[in-house]
Parts: C-alpha cells; sequence; structure tokens
C-alpha cells in the first residue's frame, strides 16, 4: 500500500526499512515488533524516539565519515519527511496509532528550516501538510474526488494567471522600447556645464525626456549615476527626477523587468532550469555568439544543464525567440559597459542594471540571487493586485514543477512530464508530482483496470452492469476508449469467442472490440443520455451517437456476425440507463 498510493515517501520507506533490520538485530532488550505493540501509544512513543538517534547518531557508523554542517540539515530535512510519512501513512491507515501524548521526535530544532519546509512540504497553518513545489499549494491528502479535480483546474488556473501577467509585462517592455527614439526627438541633449532650453527647464516631462535622450546618445544608454552626476543633471534640468523612472524609459534591464521574462520563458520551456537559463552565456570566450543561434530547425538556446554537467541545445518556440531578442536588445548597453571595463559577466544572457537601474551591472551568481528579487517589497507592491497571493508563491523553480506537472494532467503521461522537464521517469515521479495527484489516477486507473475485470467476469450475468463502478463520466469515456475502440490488427485472422470484430480496412472503418458487456455500457450510456436531454455533457453525447451508430451498424444488411447480433440482442435486455443518469450529466 505504502508503494503504491505514495511513491514519493520511496527513500523514507527504505531508511524505515534500514532502522527496522537494525533494530530487530540490536543486541539490547527490546520489545519486539508486532501489529499488537504498534498500537500501544507508549511503544510508538519509545519506537519513533529511538529511531531518532539511529537516524541522526549512527549517520557516523554507517557511513564512517563524521557529518558536515550540510549533512546535518539534509537528516533534519529527511527526519521530517519520515515523520510527516509516519503521520499521513501508517497512522491514517491504521498501522500504528498516535504516540503518548501525540508528541514527535522533530530532531534538532537548530537545523529546521522556516515553516517546517521538507523539501517542497511544509506546514501551512502548523496542521496542514501541503506541497508548495507548484504555485498552487496542493494538500498531500485529499479524499473528496470532486475536491481533487477542482484542484487539478487550480493548478492550471494559477500558472495560466502567472503566464499571461509575465507576457504582459514583456509586452509593456516591449512598447516602452519602442517610445525611446519618440522621448529623444522630444528632449535636448544634455552637455556638461549647460543647462536644458528655457522651454523644458523646470518641466519634469521635458526633463525626463532630455534625461533619456543624453544617457541613450553620449552614454549609449547606460552609465553609473552616482550623487555628483545625479546632482549636475539636476541642475541641468532644473527638476529632480527619480532614477526608477528614467531607468523605466531607457527600459534597463532592472532585476524587476528582468523577472517576467525568466518566468515567462521557464513557463514555455521547462526544460529550463532557473540555473541553466539564469547561467547562459550568450558569447563565448572568444565573443562569438554561442548562446542563442539560428539553425534550419528554429532558433536555439544553448545552455548548461548543472546536474547532467553537460550543453543542452533547447529549441525555441518564435515566440520565446522573439522574448530573448527582446532580452538581448535591453541588455545591450550594460553589456556594453561590461565589456568595455573587461569584466566577463558581459558574456552571460541576463545581466542586470544595479539598484534602481543605474548601479553596477551584475550577473545572478545563484538561483537564490533571482528568488530575493521576487521576494522585495517594491516587486510584491507593484504586481500583487494583478497576482494575488500568488504573488509570494512565484519562483521559477515552481513555474517550472507546474508547467511539468499541466503536461502529466494532460497526457497522464510520466514519460510526457519528464521529457517536459529534462528529468528522468523517476526524478520526475518523486521530485514533480505531489502525491495527491499521483494517488489519484492510481486509484482511477485501479477502479477502470476492475471494471474490465467484472465486465470480463461477468458477460454472460445479467447483473453485469449493477457489478461495475464507474465514478464519472470521463472514468467510463476512458473505459470506452480503451476496450471498445482497437487499433487495426497487424493480421487478419477468424473471429474467435471474444468476439472481436474487424471491420474490412478500407474508407473510414475503424476496429471495435464487442461483446454483450460493452454493448450494455453503450446502450445504457445512449439511453441515459437521451433521458437527460440537453443536460448530456459533451463526453456523454458523444458515447451516445458512438453507440447508436455501433447498433445500427449491426442491424444493418451488410451485417452479417451471428454472434454479434445475438451480443446486441441481450446487451438490450441488460441496458440500465439508471446507473448512468449521475454520470452523462457531469
Amino acid at each position: 500500500m505504502t508503494h503504491s498510493h505514495y511513491g514519493n515517501y520511496a527513500n523514507v520507506v527504505s531508511r524505515f526499512d534500514d532502522f527496522v533490520r537494525w533494530y530487530d538485530g540490536d543486541p539490547l532488550e527490546k520489545q519486539p515488533l508486532s501489529r499488537k505493540v504498534l498500537q500501544d501509544p507508549l511503544f510508538v512513543y519509545q519506537f519513533f524516539w529511538t529511531f531518532q538517534r539511529w537516524h541522526f547518531e549512527g549517520y557516523s557508523v554507517r557511513s564512517q565519515t563524521q557529518p558536515m554542517e550540510r549533512v546535518l540539515a539534509n537528516l533534519q530535512r529527511q527526519w521530517i519527511r519520515i515523520i510527516c510519512w509516519a503521520k499521513f501513512v501508517l497512522v491514517r491507515s491504521g498501522l500504528m496509532c498516535l504516540p503518548l501524548g501525540e508528541v514527535w521526535p522533530e530532531g534538532s530544532k537548530k537545523l529546521t528550516r522556516s515553516l517546517r519546509e521538507v523539501g517542497h512540504h511544509r506546514y501551512a497553518d502548523g496542521e496542514a501538510l501541503v506541497s508548495q513545489k507548484l504555485l498552487t499549494q496542493v494538500p498531500l491528502s485529499v479524499t473528496d474526488k470532486e475536491a481533487t479535480e477542482l484542484l487539478f483546474k487550480r493548478i492550471e488556473d494559477d500558472f495560466n494567471k502567472v503566464v499571461l501577467w509575465a507576457r504582459r509585462q514583456i509586452d509593456r517592455t516591449a512598447h516602452r522600447l519602442n517610445a525611446i527614439d519618440r522621448a529623444c526627438e522630444k528632449g535636448d541633449l544634455i552637455t556638461l556645464g549647460s543647462r536644458i532650453s528655457s522651454r523644458a527647464y523646470g518641466q519634469p516631462a521635458m526633463a525626463m525626456s532630455s534625461l533619456v535622450r543624453t544617457v541613450k546618445e553620449t552614454h549609449n544608454g547606460f552609465t553609473i549615476i552616482d550623487q555628483t552626476m545625479r546632482g549636475r543633471l539636476v541642475s541641468a534640468t532644473g527638476t529632480s527626477f527619480s532614477t526608477a523612472d528614467l531607468a523605466e524609459n531607457l527600459v534597463l534591464p532592472s532585476k524587476y523587468a528582468i523577472a517576467p521574462i525568466a518566468i515567462w520563458l521557464v513557463a514555455q520551456h521547462p526544460v529550463l532550469t532557473d540555473a541553466s537559463l539564469l547561467g547562459c552565456e550568450l558569447f563565448d570566450r572568444n565573443g562569438k555568439r554561442t548562446g542563442f543561434v539560428h539553425t534550419d530547425s528554429g532558433s536555439v538556446l544553448v545552455v548548461k544543464k548543472n546536474r547532467k554537467g553537460s550543453q543542452q541545445e533547447v529549441i525555441l518556440s518564435e515566440e520565446a525567440a522573439s522574448v530573448i531578442e527582446l532580452l538581448i536588445q535591453i541588455t545591450t548597453p550594460v553589456r556594453s559597459y561590461l565589456k568595455e571595463k573587461g569584466d566577463d559577466g558581459w558574456r552571460r544572457l541576463f545581466i542586470v542594471a544595479g539598484g534602481q537601474g543605474f548601479q553596477e551591472p551584475y550577473v545572478f551568481t545563484s538561483q537564490t540571487s533571482f528568488a530575493k528579487s521576487l521576494r522585495q517589497k517594491t516587486f510584491v507592491h507593484a504586481h500583487s493586485a494583478e497576482l494575488g497571493d500568488l504573488i509570494h508563491a512565484l519562483s521559477l523553480a515552481r513555474i517550472r514543477a507546474t508547467a511539468g506537472v499541466l503536461v502529466y494532467l494532460d497526457s497522464l503521461s510520466i514519460e510526457k512530464m519528464a521529457e517536459s522537464l529534462g528529468n528522468s521517469k523517476r526524478v520526475a515521479m518523486n521530485h514533480y508530482l505531489p502525491p495527491t495527484i499521483m494517488q489519484f489516477f492510481q486509484e482511477r486507473w485501479v477502479r477502470i483496470f476492475q471494471n474490465a475485470v467484472i465486465i470480463h467476469a461477468m458477460k454472460d450475468s445479467r447483473f453485469l452492469l449493477d457489478a461495475t463502478d464507474f465514478n464519472s463520466m470521463s472514468e467510463l469515456d476512458r473505459f470506452l476508449e480503451a476496450h471498445a475502440l482497437r487499433a487495426l490488427p497487424e493480421e487478419s485472422g477468424p473471429l474467435t469467442s471474444s468476439a472481436e470484430q474487424a471491420f474490412e480496412a478500407t474508407g473510414s472503418e475503424i476496429v471495435i472490440s464487442l461483446d454483450e458487456g460493452i454493448l450494455g455500457v453503450l446502450l445504457s450510456l445512449k439511453l441515459a443520455v437521451e433521458n437527460a436531454g440537453p443536460r448530456a455533457a459533451g463526453t456523454a453525447v458523444y458515447w451516445s451517437e458512438f453507440a447508436a451508430k455501433v447498433e445500427s451498424h449491426i442491424e444493418s444488411d451488410d451485417f452479417l456476425d451471428p454472434y454479434i447480433r445475438s451480443c446486441l440482442v441481450k446487451a438490450r435486455g441488460i441496458a440500465s440507463p439508471q446507473q448512468f443518469e449521475g454520470l452523462v450529466c457531469g
């Protein structure tokens, strides 16, 4: 049960298994493990305190090395994860009771991260354990199916909300870029020791246009504005000005302007990790542009994926390529400044204008420095109206994980999800897919398989439809796709007792797998849709029309198979539209 329903806890189960083996082999007298003692609160309390000592104190014995600070922190995260697993798997399933006083050993509080984070898991309010790997908080236990499906919709809605916000910010950046030339035409060029014209002097709007023109034409779009230079500019224009506003009008790559671009790119191409994207080198050491190139296959972004330690070529969509071109355009002034200084940072794709836009440019040295910019008050205040509470969940890692999970929800394929993330299937399943989602689909697949077995086992019984257990139209849809529609066989052969009827492979004909059970489901669904009228959902109407065409074909003069015709007669006798009344309208 633990492995099938909580696959993300595989490492925890392995650690628990190691401890149990040690516990059983320990020479000290201990109460042996049994189902009975696991229902004793005092035993459970003592058992987990012993487990904790083994986990931490026994590390040096097991590894033959003394744990460093980083290892201790990792041991603490593992321990909190073990306790979470014990609560949400062992206790909830009834395999074990709560410890005495419901007190769990929590390891070293000095090592515990804020909010008691465990990987991407944390306690949201001290009690509810949620996954914050995605933009959307995902409870680690959802028992109601409708609540789970609403959660899936919320994951998609939150993702789309962030992507649309990022796209709007990019569009505003492009619009401001196009407005620079107009500002230059309006403004005066400020020269050393001179003032702008009397018509513009003291006028904030005209002063700003003059500042834009001066920085663009005299300083190639970027310069360091210290207190001395600021004083000269204020004297020349006759008015004070905001360096943040000037940077925005010049479309300098401030950390706040860069953030939506990075977020949008990761959302479009989740194969890009935060480290690989932010660390992308646009130029090699010889000054040749190698990080973003155009090929016959399309525009390619070349990055290094740290964990792979190898070069990775990401073929971009046309829209993503245009965003990269925009990024290169707005970073050109600071790139030229760094190159002239001999700073190797000029080669990077992402370069940030320091401060409010006119301090020393820099590149991201870690994902942490980028993440901090998303938490600063200026950024939060500017975008909280559009993003709401999502502003506090923004990160490249969460955007990427959410994009990968949405691929899974759309395809139900771990392989496609892993491919979109550029990870192995094991990593995608264990580190990106929240256990709640995996559990939901595992249970759903089990029900579909069980229904297939029931229909096969009870195909001759009049109680067949009563024995099946379809909980939603989507389950029934998946069942019929899997068991009614079949691919064309590679070699034709005689019909067997399984009653697979292969239509002659001409025109638009398809192969349908039919027996009394499948026909019973189809006819029941058709009658339920007829009774529901306009309230019937689109998927239900689709299968109703499919059933009508199958029924009509079997009854036609061109269809001569007596066995399938007899199945149709029997199916009409067992058809039960009442069973599907609750499904066809949902």
